[in-house]
């Protein structure tokens, strides 16, 4: 029996949730949004398929190079400590070959121009998207910069918040503006958002964050004022969705294959939104084909995965003491569960239309690996538990040097 006083009251909000029991809801989830995206996608690229390449399955079987290179992308995420991708040698890697391969896109011949848009390196071997990297190794790598520099004495610590202001505002400009000019303004506003969440750790000073927020808002805004005032024409009238979505066209027949599905929907396979008269029916516009084949009983179901997901992310960042994980957690949680929120908000003309897909649905194998490669590390942070004090150990053992 514990001696009276050995007894201490805690309340209920000061006790710690295990991470360990996080683990199995967020697989569930990411299992099941896995295989029913794998369903709606063949069903969404059945009819394209078929008038492109005379065979129904060729632009379904295209995408599994994303589920066999995002399986490989799992499993070493899984394998690996969530702190080596916070790690000095790993967020500098990472960050040089995402900044190289955005430069070889957009300014030499090995950019693949698609839509009038450069977003996608052919190196011969492999076909990806390199914006789509960015979504993880620039929020992971400004969380090793504030991390580091978040204990005084530490090596390369800046001399003033100003000082570490500019660093990571040049770090976050160079990839962001090589991402707009592709251009790619959607991509560009969901990797900025992902980086505001460790800048607001490190910046104490409200005045600090408004003023990098103004500063790179207006960056981009210029950028796409002056390189690209064809496209900014169209982009604007884009949010004619939010007060008048039937003048949009791909919104409006984004409407009719919802409000068509019912109650259970027309079955899988049976829509006809996919049949030409729904643009990137596949992609952005997924989810309205999903909508009218599933029904309201199908979209309640993904998106109460995708809920469940938000919160168990959510038990699982507040669960690790060691606080540059619980970052890591939380910017992989929302960098899957916001993108999806957007996509579904998009199709309900609740936001403008600008190319954001929907996670483990929408057709393109890069955003797909790495979205798996993002649930990985989420999954491994259940082995972690020894170092998950390891950051306020590193702080008392500077502090006791200086």
């Amino acid at each position: 029996m514990t001696p009276p006083s050995e007894v201490v009251a805690t309340k209920p909000e000061e006790v710690r949730l295990d991470p360990r029991r996080q683990e199995k809801p967020l697989f569930v989830c990411f299992v099941f949004l896995l295989a029913i995206g794998c369903v709606a996608l063949f069903s969404a690229t059945s009819y394209r398929s078929q008038m492109e390449y005379q065979d129904l399955w060729t632009m379904w079987a295209g995408q599994f190079k994303g589920y066999g290179l995002g399986l490989l992308f799992f499993m070493v995420a899984y394998s690996a400590s969530p702190r080596i991708w916070i790690q000095r040698s790993t967020c500098m890697t990472l960050a040089a070959v995402l900044v190289i391969t955005l430069f070889l896109t957009k300014f030499t011949g090995l950019g693949i121009e698609k839509n009038q848009a450069r977003r996608w390196l052919n190196l011969g071997f492999v076909v990806f998207q390199p914006s789509e990297l960015a979504k993880f190794v620039m929020p992971a790598f400004l969380i090793y910069l504030t991390g580091a520099w978040r204990f005084q004495g530490a090596a390369g610590a800046p001399r003033s918040s100003q000082q570490l202001f500019l660093m990571i505002f040049a770090f976050v400009v160079l990839p962001l503006f090589l991402i707009v000019i592709q251009p790619d303004v959607g991509t560009t506003a969901v990797v900025g958002g992902l980086c505001l969440i460790p800048i607001v750790r490190s910046l104490k000073s409200s005045k600090w964050l408004i003023s990098a927020f103004m500063a790179i808002a207006g960056l981009i805004y210029l950028t796409i004022y002056f390189t690209q005032q064809d496209r900014f024409t169209e982009f604007s009238e884009r949010f004619l969705s939010l007060t008048h979505p039937e003048e949009v066209p791909q919104v409006y027949a984004g409407f009719q294959s919802i409000g068509s599905g019912g109650l259970f929907g027309k079955g899988l396979g049976e829509g006809a939104g996919k049949l030409g008269y729904l643009p990137s029916a596949f992609n952005d516009f997924i989810f309205a084909v999903y909508a009218e084949e599933t029904g309201f009983v199908g979209v309640s179901v993904v998106v109460l995965l995708f809920g469940v997901m938000l919160w168990s992310g959510r038990r699982l960042w507040r669960s690790l003491e060691d606080p540059d994980l619980s970052l890591l957690a939380m910017v992989i949680t929302l960098s899957i569960t916001g993108q999806a929120a957007f996509n579904l908000m998009v199709n309900l003309a609740l936001l403008p239309t600008k190319g954001i897909a929907l996670p483990f649905f929408s057709h393109g194998s890069t955003g797909l690996a790495v979205f798996m490669g993002m649930t990985g590390v989420l999954r491994s942070e259940e082995h972690t538990s020894e170092l998950q004090s390891h950051s306020d150990l590193v702080c008392r053992l500077l502090l006791e040097k200086k």
